[in-house]
């Protein structure tokens, strides 16, 4: 996967995947920041006034912290947000990678709160939901609990669950990753 992406993403759920995506990855310190930033400085203008300014509020902190590894992606994003113009364009582009870090952190930030977004993405996945997104982030929600039981495991290397969640709404999402069926 190489080369720019493109989300198709009705805008109430695109202003949610910004939102959880930011909200994982602020603080982390890693790459995940460009990602994200990247990719809400080049949507910027897609966005309309209140979720930019949400977005905003939650990127402030970050760049009021000063943490030479994180501010400056985070301030980018921030001026883009600031200084969009209006684009009436739909989804979210990027590079193809970040879209897929994108989706990683919103789905780590969202795994036990409302799965209807994810169950949304997974009956009609984008190209970034691919096989190797799939089995990383079945292997997230089997770690944590939220394999129903009975439940085929993830394809790929993971550790004994910690435990039952008992979110139904998550276990229907593990299901739709991992193709099986209770």
């Amino acid at each position: 996967m190489s080369g720019t992406g493109h989300l198709d993403i009705n805008p109430a759920d695109r202003a949610r995947l910004l939102a959880s995506a930011t909200a994982y990855a602020a603080g982390r310190r890693t790459y995940v920041v460009g990602a994200v930033s990247d990719v809400i400085a080049a949507n910027a203008g897609r966005l309309d006034a209140a979720v930019r300014e949400t977005l905003a509020d939650a990127i402030r902190p970050a760049v009021d912290a000063g943490d030479s590894i994180d501010a400056p992606a985070w301030t980018r994003a921030l001026a883009a947000l600031e200084t969009a113009a209006p684009d009436d364009a739909d989804g979210l582009d990027g590079s193809a990678v970040d879209l897929r870090i994108l989706l990683f952190c919103a789905f780590r930030h969202d795994m036990g709160g409302d799965a209807g977004l994810w169950m949304r993405l997974l009956d009609d996945p984008p190209e970034e939901i691919d096989g190797q997104w799939r089995a990383i982030s079945a292997r997230d929600l089997y770690e944590a609990g939220y394999a129903p039981q009975g439940a085929p495991e993830p394809s790929i290397q993971h550790l004994e669950p910690l435990g039952d969640a008992g979110d139904p709404a998550w276990g229907e999402v593990y299901l739709k990753l991992v193709g099986g069926a209770e």
